[in-house]
């Protein structure tokens, strides 16, 4: 398979994007500033702080391995930790500032760039954090801006630039606004996607799906669920420098594929089981998140097959149906309606009920319990799902899982990961339901509870009038799968 590090993305792992991708992203986000921020003082500066090593519990040797905070990334294409920034409202212009260390021992044990080197590196003002405060006296602006908020994936809060004025400065603590709307429409911002972030997540999509490919060829009885997921991130690795995965790698075979974050990773692969691999990549900042479902011995029996179908009819209902304008939640449903059906029809679900109703009571929850899909960035659940001038967050079971109820615009990278899971705990609760057991044929359903999940999940870009799957060349057909598989087993 050709090699694609020296391509479109030449070295962007080991040396970085242009600066002029985060240019463009700088200039999206203040256009939106001005153009949403109510009330907006233009003599005002916006301070923002980046993200700091953390270190593992009480050791000194080893820290986690840094990643920028996602907010200032996309400012600054910064990768390095100890930095603030400020930008300047009135006048556009974005200065970084660095913590340059002065001791002795960080300069013999670490390689310490020079203010000149990091100017050079970002094009961008790099100032010495000495002069931070005194330089923000020096430009009196009328109102600092310092982001706050929720991240409304996690829960979380969102890194909030600390401000420790010195006593010279301490006046300038009372026109500092902690303001949640300017967090709020960078994370806007963040949704839709530029022209470079576009061709850029296509890149890592089409790597992902080489990875993949790797992954899928090694799976056969006898191997541990580990060893698919070092042939995944050792491929990308080898030919594109990679050092780290989007999110643990979930290879869950058997009655782990049922657990939807499963990350052990630990079992030995049981001929006549399947395997669901969901395993993406960080790669020059962004991220990809793909979920492949194969047979662990290479064929699917009939069983299999049935419930694979379903899954992959509602992925691609979905996809024919997507496009700027609808609603997230309705496409929810429409994999629902596919679900629903494709159980009656297997005898799972009850006949003589009308999925609607099956719809109005959330039976579809029993099988599929999380939400359809995510947005997808410089972080795998990407801001912006929720914020205060957006839809709000269905209450229903199933819908309430879902990241984001947006009207889908153009431009925006959005998953669409629906599956159908036999998970035990779940469904003895239907089956005590007195308001829901009229659906669910308890006795046959009870003959899946080995089954696991099926999960199939592809990074799609909505367009204007439709939508195009980034991940469209992984084999996602049975026969197309089963080929694949078929010089590791042989049946």
């Amino acid at each position: 398979m050709k090699n694609k590090r020296l391509e479109g993305y030449p070295m962007a792992e080991l040396k970085g994007l242009n600066n002029s991708f985060f240019t463009k992203n700088r200039k999206k986000f203040y256009n939106n500033l001005i153009k949403m921020l109510t009330g907006l003082n233009r003599n005002s500066i916006i301070v923002l702080e980046g993200g700091k090593e953390i270190p593992r519990y009480d050791t000194d040797v080893v820290d986690y391995h840094f990643q920028q905070d996602a907010n200032f990334y996309y400012l600054s294409g910064v990768r390095e930790p100890k930095f603030y920034a400020i930008l300047d409202v009135k006048s556009e212009e974005f200065k970084l500032y660095y913590d340059l260390s002065k001791d002795e021992r960080d300069n013999i044990f670490m390689q310490i760039p020079s203010l000149q080197e990091l100017s050079e590196k970002y094009e961008l003002p790099v100032l010495d954090m000495v002069d931070f405060y005194s330089n923000i006296a020096k430009r009196n602006p009328r109102k600092i801006y310092v982001m706050c908020g929720t991240n409304s994936d996690s829960g979380l809060s969102v890194k909030t630039a600390k401000l420790d004025f010195p006593t010279d400065y301490e006046v300038l603590e009372k026109i500092v606004d902690y303001n949640q709307l300017v967090y709020e429409i960078l994370a806007e911002t963040r949704v839709t996607k530029t022209d470079e972030e576009i061709s850029l997540l296509k890149y890592i999509n089409e790597i992902t799906v080489e990875a993949h490919i790797e992954a899928i060829k090694a799976v056969k009885p006898g191997i541990y669920e580990r060893d698919i997921e070092n042939a995944f991130f050792n491929y990308l690795r080898e030919k594109y420098f990679v050092r780290i995965w989007s999110y643990p790698m979930i290879c869950g075979c058997g009655n782990n594929s049922s657990t939807l974050h499963y990350q052990d990773n630990c079992k030995k692969l049981t001929d006549g089981d399947l395997a669901l691999l969901d395993m993406g990549v960080r790669f020059a900042g962004y991220t990809s998140d793909v979920t492949v479902t194969v047979p662990v011995n290479g064929k699917f029996t009939d069983t299999q097959s049935s419930i694979y179908k379903i899954v992959l009819k509602a992925n691609r209902e979905v996809q024919a149906n997507l496009k700027a304008g609808v609603f997230w939640p309705t496409m929810h449903i429409r994999a629902e309606m596919v679900i629903l059906q494709g159980l009656i029809d297997l005898g799972l679900l009850n006949k003589g009920f009308n999925v609607f109703q099956m719809i109005k009571d959330r039976v579809a929850y029993y099988f599929m319990p999380h939400g359809l899909g995510h947005l997808m960035g410089i972080e795998v659940h990407d801001v912006g799902g929720y914020l205060s001038f957006t839809p709000k967050r269905p209450n229903e079971a199933g819908l309430s899982s879902l990241r984001t109820s947006r009207y889908l615009a153009a431009n925006t990278i959005i998953t669409v990961e629906p599956g159908i899971y036999f998970i035990p705990c779940l469904l003895e609760k239907a089956f005590k339901d007195e308001r829901l057991k009229k659906y669910f044929n308890e006795k046959l359903i009870k003959t899946y509870y080995n089954f696991g999940g099926i999960r199939i999940e592809d990074d799609v870009l909505v367009t204007l009038d439709g939508c195009i799957n980034l991940t469209a060349s992984l084999p996602r057909e049975i026969e197309d799968i089963e080929k694949l598989m078929k010089n590791n087993n042989p049946y």
